[in-house]
């Protein structure tokens, strides 16, 4: 794709999975400053200079807890921006990925969502990540909207390297708890990354699950993650963890339009997640720990 594509978030989990696969090939980064929605000028100018085949938003406010105390900020960056960026790439032809949740999925079933399913969100913060995908069908920019979800990966000591800090727990002590009753998806980022550059190449549009395929609770992500490392730690199912955010209790998700396709390249959650957890433990910084 070379100098076709524009990248926001750069700094975050999957914004940085995109970096590093585009690197060298004129990825466009675009400040923070210029993602304004209440001063959309800039913003226009700069994608009218670049003029890339496509714009990757990984800009995203995630802190799920804090959107119930602060709606403005969420509203802001899940809910308006997105509607402003679909605006921006209409009138200048350009294409928009954009990143969702399965959490907007809500209530509503216990079997794993397909894209067909309505939105029931339960939080606030997956009311304005809906909002933010209906901004931008409505502006009528060519699109592709991901719902992904229970990402992990990034650098070790990273402050959302969930499966890094769950290490640390287990490397310190014998017996972990970790809540039975939630389910999702856990999904390597850079997985999502390479399916989505993948989804970019195809002549489609609309909106995609991309998910690792199987689902698991909370509990069994953790054990997993112990019992990959090999470390004595016994992890044990535990209550769910008292939150603000009502957060739906399963937010597993199919592939379905990938598969309908034949264009699901994602791996199963067991597998990534293994490599993972063997990659972190080989590391310069698990042995200086």
């Amino acid at each position: 794709m070379g100098d076709s594509v524009a990248l926001t978030g750069a700094s975050g989990l999957l914004g940085q999975a995109f970096a590093q696969q585009l690197s060298g090939s004129g990825l466009q980064v675009l400040a923070r400053g210029l993602l304004d929605p209440e001063s959309p000028d800039a913003l226009a100018a700069e994608l009218g200079r670049l003029r890339p085949r496509w714009l990757i938003n990984c800009a995203a406010h995630t802190d799920v807890e804090g959107a119930e105390d602060r709606p403005d900020l969420d509203e802001r960056v899940n809910s308006r921006l997105p509607r402003l960026l679909g605006e921006v790439c209409r009138s200048l032809d350009i294409g928009l990925v954009h990143f969702s949740s399965t959490g907007c999925y809500g209530i509503g079933q216990a079997e794993p969502f397909d894209e067909d399913a309505p939105l029931k969100p339960t939080t606030v913060h997956h009311r304005h990540k809906a909002q933010g995908e209906e901004g931008i069908r409505s502006s009528g920019a060519k699109h592709l909207i991901i719902r992904t979800g229970w990402l992990f990966g990034g650098q070790p000591g990273q402050v959302k390297n969930f499966v890094w800090k769950r290490l640390l727990e287990a490397s310190r002590s014998p017996r972990m708890t970790s809540d039975a009753s939630q389910r999702g998806c856990p999904t390597l980022a850079d997985d999502v990354a390479r399916q989505v550059l993948f989804l970019m190449e195809q002549p489609v549009d609309g909106t995609f699950n991309v998910v690792a395929n199987g689902c698991a609770s909370r509990f069994e992500y953790v054990r997993a993650i112990v019992q990959a490392s090999g470390l004595p730690c016994m992890v044990e199912p535990g209550p769910a963890f008292q939150r603000k955010a009502k957060v739906s209790f399963n937010e597993c998700a199919k592939n379905t339009r990938l598969l309908a396709l034949g264009l699901d390249r994602m791996p199963a959650w067991e597998g990534a997640l293994t490599r993972y957890v063997h990659e972190l433990m080989t590391g310069a910084a698990w042995s200086s720990r």
